[in-house]
């Protein structure tokens, strides 16, 4: 039986990970800075990662198993860490995210796949009024997860942004600008959509999201202000997919949306 302060294999898959990532830096005698270099990332998200309290995303886990010499093992692992008992409702979405096929969102606010890392620092900081998290850390992990945008074959995101989100100040009007100035430059990219749903029309108190994987299997997310729920029963599925189909029909069109955003863009400048 391992040690109190050793990672436990048998314990999860993202465990099992974890453990196989640290003993292939160990067999090569390397430091998690060491490792962390030839990334490049910090060494306390190589911790993360060894330890399973925040698993990498794929293409990290890709380039993981490439320097370390595992011949595809931690890829294979990988898709199988968001079904584990060691994920959380949030991680759980988050894993699937990355692999998933195509992304509908509702949002109260610019959802992070779409945040400039200032924004995301913004609204991020607003649960630890304390300073009691590394923001700098949990701000880098978010930006990393929208490196799927950049893969030979990226994901088609669909967004129906709540028009407040462009008008409410997050940081400061500079750091609105940037964020607004984002969303118009990733509108050109073909596989992103954003439409917004005027202040005028009736909304839900909260935001969600849709994945369709690659199998065609699908999964619901819901979440509010540090709260949260993952769906993957057809009914429930079935259910907000109804929601978003009624959100989308008071949704602006995509040319009426982008005119919005630039009208918005004024007012922060």
């Amino acid at each position: 039986m391992p040690a109190a302060n050793q990672l436990d294999p048998t314990t999860s898959v993202a465990h099992l990970l974890g453990y196989r990532v640290k003993k292939g830096r160990e067999v090569l005698g390397w430091t998690q800075a060491q490792l962390a270099a030839k990334i490049p990332t910090k060494q306390n998200r190589i911790s993360q990662i060894e330890n399973a309290t925040d698993p990498p995303s794929l293409r990290m886990t890709q380039q993981l198993d490439a320097i370390l010499g595992l011949n595809g093992t931690l890829v294979e692992l990988w898709h199988f860490v968001g079904m584990s008992g060691f994920q959380d409702y949030a991680q759980t979405f988050l894993q699937r995210q990355q692999s998933a096929r195509t992304i509908h969102e509702f949002s109260l606010t610019v959802p992070g796949l779409l945040q400039t890392a200032e924004y995301a620092n913004a609204i991020m900081s607003l649960g630890v009024p304390d300073g009691s998290r590394d923001l700098a850390d949990s701000v880098a992990r978010r930006m990393e997860r929208q490196e799927i945008f950049e893969r030979e074959e990226p994901p088609w995101l669909w967004v129906l942004l709540d028009e407040t989100a462009l008008n409410r100040v997050q940081g400061s009007v500079e750091t609105m600008a940037a964020q607004i100035e984002h969303l118009l430059t990733s509108m050109q990219r073909p596989f992103i959509n954003i439409q917004v749903l005027p202040a005028t029309k009736p909304c839900i108190p909260g935001s969600f999201s849709l994945l369709t994987m690659p199998d065609g299997e699908r999964a619901a997310y819901s979440e509010g202000f540090n709260t949260g729920a993952f769906f993957e029963e057809p009914g429930n599925v079935d259910n907000w997919q109804r929601i978003y189909d009624r959100l989308h029909s008071d949704a602006l069109g995509t040319n009426e949306s982008a005119e919005l955003m630039r009208n918005a863009l004024e007012k922060h400048r």
